[in-house]
This record gives structure tokens, C-alpha cells and sequence, in this order.
């Protein structure tokens, strides 16, 4: 298997640091435009880091926490020690621990863990996507109890959010129920474990996105920006489909 070391790293390492910050008493404080950050995002993200550090010495850091403006290239660990933070302060138990490498150009690893409902996702470029160790895959679109996840709607942001208020619309009229769960890794594995049969965010911050955007594709999931063109990190808007079917429905809907 490819990237075995790195995935048996995160494997010992992610679950154990966040079992620890159980232990203590957890601190909260604020940062920029209201986002909440606690004593244990810090925690899992710097002895997050020192772990890998350890083994792989010259690799690079992109994270949430202490290194969110430094470039992405060759060997270069994506990091979100919580992300529903929001949800793990006010005891909801919807958010994830969550961790994509970057190689060769390319999101080649991903992994996740969902704490309270112990799980855990991996996939690896080309190897398919896990869950708890068997192999996963995303919906279909046939499904008579379809659900659509959106995240972001809330967020201050300059960007429009017509997308959402079209996806609700097209929720409406289709008979898709629509669920808005405070965690994009958690929605985009739920996604990719097959709640979901569209998943769309206008989240763009790289380690919101890398983890479960590798889950989806490895799971068999489509994911395109708003030009209905392959997904890109960067890009401003992202819509993950269970499948082609399902793609070009809404697709063709909102056009």
C-alpha cells in the first residue's frame, strides 16, 4: 500500500491526542470574525505536528491553527484538528479530527476521525475509500429518501448565496430533505459513506476541503465548482454528487 507509514502515523496518533484533551477541562476563546478555537484544537495540532515531525522531518505544514498562510507543495501534511468546533463546544457531537497529505501535485491521503460515533475514514489515491477498515462507497442516486447536506450558509462571506437558496429549491421539488450539520468533514464523509446524495459548500479554506474532498472521489462521488468543471482545490464553490446520474440532474435543473 502506498503511503502505509503515513497512514499508520495518523492511525496511532490522531485518535490517542484527542482522547487526551478529554481529560482536561477544555478553554475557549474567539479568534477573527467570531470563530471559536479551543485549548484543544491547539493541543491536537501542535502534538499533531511534533509526531510527525519525528518521523518525517522534512515535510511541510498547512493547518488551521499555527501555519494557515504558508504555501502547499511537495509533502506538505493538511491539518484541522477540530473541525466543528462550534458543534464539539456546545456538546454536539458532530465534528471530526481531520488530516489530508499533499504530494507529487496531489491530495494522496486522507484520513478522519468522528470521535463520538468511532469512526474512522481513510482513502488513498487509487485505493478507495475506508471506513473502520472496509471499503466504502457513496449512494445512489436512486435512493427514495435522498438527503442533501449544505455547509456554509451562515458563514459572513462576500461571496453570493444563490446556490443554496437553488439546492433548497431544487431540494423542495424534488423530495430531497435538506440537513445543515455544522461540520464539513463530517458532512463530506457522511457523504462519501453514503447519507448524502449532493453535498455543496462554499467553504474554501484548504483544510475544510483536502481530507473528505479525496474521501468522495476514492467512494466514487463527482465533484465539480460551479462551472460544472472538475473540483480544484481553490475554487469558490464546490458540489459533490453521489453520481453521474445524480449530477446531471441538478445539473441540468439549475441551468
Amino acid at each position: 500500500m502506498k503511503y502505509q507509514k503515513e497512514l499508520e502515523l495518523l492511525q496511532n496518533t490522531v485518535a490517542k491526542l484527542f482522547e487526551e484533551t478529554e481529560k482536561e477541562t477544555k478553554e475557549v476563546s474567539f479568534k477573527d470574525m467570531n470563530e471559536v478555537v479551543t485549548s484543544s484544537d491547539l493541543y491536537i495540532e501542535q502534538e499533531l505536528i511534533k509526531a510527525i515531525k519525528n518521523n518525517f522531518p522534512e515535510d511541510h505544514f498547512h493547518s488551521e491553527e499555527f501555519n494557515k498562510n504558508t504555501v502547499i507543495k511537495d509533502r506538505t501534511w493538511i491539518i484541522d484538528p477540530i473541525d466543528g468546533t462550534s458543534n464539539y463546544v456546545n456538546r454536539l457531537d458532530l465534528f471530526v479530527n481531520q488530516v489530508a497529505f499533499y504530494d507529487k501535485g496531489e491530495i494522496v491521503l486522507s484520513f478522519i476521525n468522528v470521535p463520538r460515533a468511532h469512526k474512522t475514514f481513510y482513502a488513498i489515491k487509487g485505493e478507495g475509500a475506508f471506513l473502520n477498515g472496509k471499503k466504502i462507497h457513496t449512494t445512489s442516486s436512486e435512493s427514495k429518501n435522498k438527503l442533501m447536506s449544505l455547509v456554509g450558509i451562515s458563514h459572513q462571506t462576500n461571496k453570493s448565496k444563490e446556490h443554496f437558496f437553488d439546492l433548497i429549491d431544487y431540494a423542495s421539488l424534488n423530495n430531497v430533505k435538506v440537513r445543515m450539520l455544522g461540520s464539513l468533514g463530517y458532512e463530506l464523509a457522511a457523504t462519501a459513506e453514503g447519507s448524502f446524495v449532493i453535498l455543496y459548500t462554499d467553504v474554501t479554506h484548504f483544510w475544510d476541503i483536502a481530507p473528505g474532498l479525496l474521501l468522495i472521489k476514492e467512494a466514487g462521488g463527482i465533484v465539480v465548482n460551479e462551472h460544472a468543471k472538475q473540483y480544484a482545490l481553490g475554487d469558490r464553490h464546490m458540489f459533490c454528487f453521489c453520481d453521474e446520474k445524480m449530477r446531471n440532474h441538478v445539473v441540468y435543473s439549475l441551468t
